[in-house]
């Protein structure tokens, strides 16, 4: 993997932990450029909007967690 796709992901990722994300709480979202550019209900239809409309970018797929789901 090359170190600007690295670099992306490094982005996308702190985004996901950093920003406020409540609205879609329980939903998938894709990342782009440290940007929400799709959420719904079911992953491969959030990826697939957000490759239409990003086609040459790295996505970052996650499912946003809701208030009562503790990790550790």
């Amino acid at each position: 993997m090359s170190e600007e796709v690295e670099e992306i992901k490094d982005k996308n990722y702190e985004f996901y932990i950093n920003a406020d994300l409540s609205e879609y709480a329980g939903k998938w979202i894709a990342i782009v450029d440290g940007k929400v550019v799709a959420s719904g209900d079911r992953a491969d239809e959030v990826m697939e909007r957000a490759e239409r409309m990003y086609p040459d970018k790295e996505i970052t797929l996650a499912k946003v967690p809701t208030d009562d789901i503790l990790i550790l």
